[in-house]
């Protein structure tokens, strides 16, 4: 590999040539790392990206997978994505080249993961696996591997939890005179209740998503917070976009909540 050493600066730089997804001969150079290996290592994992190998380390595809996925989800899906992998994929598996990474390499991963089960939830455990196995599907789509060790190994973990909590009307009726006295913490919880809608959802409710006259609410858009920004986003899946019929006494609710409100005009439908 061509690595060349800056001595007035200390540092290495690599200058190479490359063949790009056109088969176009395109030069490449980059310099200011700190050591000779460094240097080698940016160039082989370039070439791996340029040429789609397999023999790519599995640090390098996560990059390539999360570069793609970023220009898809939601920022906070993405940030949800990222944080999962950061965590508990990547540390074990970054350095290993993804064609020398088998089931059984899978299900030592896995195990360590369910030694830990008091620490996580089945739920958790089934969102990790997952993870993993969506970037091995992404190598054997784009990037020529022959097939994922997650889907041979098996899952782990489960899709539903063993059981929800709901709060019974009694046990809500008993909870209401707490919040009583506060107009817009009785209005939420009245919402939530009779609703079902998830909190999300509430926040990013406006006067203009209730017809009171047909008793209804429209749930078309989800709020969350990510970094520091307020986001108004789609729900999370088409079917999350319903109409929902509400009883007469929560649209009194909402409306005697409306009414408090200082200087709100909604905006015409």
């Amino acid at each position: 590999m061509p690595v060349y050493k800056n001595e007035k600066a200390g540092t290495w730089l690599t200058k190479f040539n490359y063949k790009d997804w056109q088969g176009k001969t395109k030069q490449k150079k980059k310099e200011g790392f700190k050591t000779q290996k460094e240097a080698k290592a940016y160039e082989r994992d370039f070439l791996n990206k340029a040429h789609a190998s397999p023999d790519m380390t599995f640090g390098t595809l996560v990059g390539l997978y999360m570069e793609d996925c970023k220009a898809r989800l939601k920022p906070t899906t993405y940030s949800n994505k990222e944080y999962v992998i950061n965590l508990k994929v990547l540390p074990y598996f970054k350095d290993m080249p993804i064609n020398t990474i088998e089931p059984a390499t899978i299900r030592k991963w896995q195990n360590e993961l369910l030694s830990h089960e008091n620490e996580y939830s089945q739920t958790y455990l089934k969102t990790v696996n997952n993870q993993i196995s969506a970037i091995f599907n992404y190598a054997m789509k784009y990037y020529k591997l022959p097939s994922n060790p997650v889907k041979i190994c098996g899952s782990m973990g489960k899709k539903n939890t063993e059981s929800m909590l709901f709060w019974t009307t009694d046990e809500f009726n008993k909870f209401m005179p707490i919040v009583s006295s506060k107009p817009l913490s009785k209005a939420a919880f009245e919402v939530l209740f009779w609703t079902g809608i998830r909190s999300g959802e509430l926040l990013a409710l406006t006067l203009n998503d209730f017809d009171f006259s047909a008793q209804t609410v429209s749930i078309t858009k989800n709020y969350s917070r990510h970094e520091g920004e307020d986001l108004i986003l789609d729900p999370k899946t088409p079917k999350s976009k319903r109409i929902i019929t509400i009883p007469k006494f929560l649209c009194e609710t909402v409306q005697d909540y409306a009414s408090k409100l200082y200087d709100y005009e909604p905006s015409e439908r």
